[in-house]
C-alpha cells in the first residue's frame, strides 16, 4: 500500500488553482472581492495582470517539476481586454496543456474547482492539488519538494482521508515603495496559510478552496515544514489578503545578489 502511495504521488499531475479577479465568494475579505467596480477598474487589473507576469507565471515556467496544471479561475464579467491580456500572459509564460483559464459567472469558488476536477480527473480516485495567488510565486522546486514530503506521509484510506504539507517559510516582497530599485526583501514564517500548502485527497472530496487551511491540517497526517524560503509574497496596495511587514520579518540585504535568491527565485531579481 504504502509503494502505490508513493507511486501516485510521484507520478499524479499536480493541480494548482489561482484566481484572478474572481467575482464571487472564494474566501476573500478586501473590499475587491465586494464591489465589481472596484475588482474590474482598469488600473487595478492592469497592476494585477503586470504583478501575475512578473511573480506566478514565471514561477511556474521555472519549476524544475513540470508535471502540473494551472486552473485559473476569473470572470464572465471581467472586460474584454483584461480577458484577453490574461490569455496572452499564459500563452507566453507556460505551454498551452500546462494551463487553464476558467472565466465563471458570481458563484463559489470551491464549487467551480470541484466541477474542474471532475472533468479533468475523471478516472483518478485522489488528487494532488495547491494553490497560487495571482501576486505570489513559488521557488523553483516547490512542486518538487512537495512530491517529496508527501510521500513520507501514510496512504490516503477513505474518501474523507486528506493530506498536507505546509511549507512555512517564504519571502516577503514589498513592492510599496514604486521604484523597483529599492523594493524590499524579507525572511517570514507563516505556518498553515494558503501559500505553499499542499493537499491530498479523494477527487470527488473536500478541494483545497473549501478547507479552513490553518485548521484542516491539523485534523489529518500533515507535514510541517522549515528550512530554505519556498515561496514569495507580495505586499502592495490592493493586497486581497490581510499582509504587511511586521517586525518579525528580517530584511535579506542587497538580496538581488543573494544566491539563493538567483538561484531558486530567478525571475525576481528581474523586477
Amino acid at each position: 500500500m504504502t509503494t502505490q502511495w508513493q507511486d501516485f504521488v510521484a507520478r499524479q499531475e499536480v493541480l494548482i488553482a489561482l484566481r484572478f479577479s474572481y467575482f464571487g465568494s472564494s474566501g476573500w475579505k478586501s473590499d475587491f472581492s465586494k464591489d465589481q467596480a472596484l475588482l474590474f477598474d482598469q488600473d487595478r487589473l492592469i497592476m494585477r495582470l503586470g504583478l501575475l507576469q512578473s511573480l506566478p507565471l514565471p514561477s511556474l515556467g521555472a519549476q524544475t517539476d513540470q508535471n502540473f496544471h494551472l486552473m485559473i479561475l476569473s470572470s464572465y464579467a471581467m472586460p474584454r481586454w483584461a480577458q484577453r491580456s490574461l490569455a496572452e500572459a499564459c500563452a507566453e509564460a507556460l505551454p498551452k496543456e500546462r494551463y487553464t483559464i476558467l472565466p465563471r459567472r458570481a458563484g463559489i469558488a470551491h464549487r467551480h474547482l470541484a466541477q474542474f476536477i471532475a472533468a479533468r480527473y475523471p478516472d483518478h480516485a485522489s488528487v494532488l492539488q495547491t494553490v497560487l495567488d495571482d501576486d505570489d510565486g513559488f521557488s523553483t522546486d516547490l512542486i518538487a519538494r512537495m512530491r517529496a514530503e508527501m510521500a513520507q506521509l501514510p496512504p490516503l484510506n477513505t474518501p474523507d482521508d486528506l493530506r498536507f504539507v505546509s511549507f512555512s517559510r517564504g519571502y516577503g516582497l514589498d513592492l510599496s515603495s514604486k521604484d523597483a530599485e529599492t523594493y524590499a526583501l524579507y525572511h517570514h514564517r507563516y505556518p498553515f496559510i494558503n501559500l505553499g500548502l499542499a493537499m491530498a485527497g479523494a477527487r470527488a472530496g473536500s478541494n483545497i478552496l473549501q478547507i479552513r487551511h490553518r485548521k484542516s491540517p491539523l485534523n489529518h497526517p500533515h507535514r510541517l515544514v522549515g528550512g530554505q524560503p519556498m515561496f514569495v509574497r507580495s505586499v502592495h496596495e490592493a493586497n486581497d489578503s490581510r499582509v504587511e511587514v511586521t517586525t518579525k520579518w528580517r530584511a535579506v540585504p542587497d538580496w538581488r545578489q543573494d544566491a539563493d535568491m538567483r538561484a531558486r527565485f530567478p525571475y525576481l531579481p528581474q523586477l
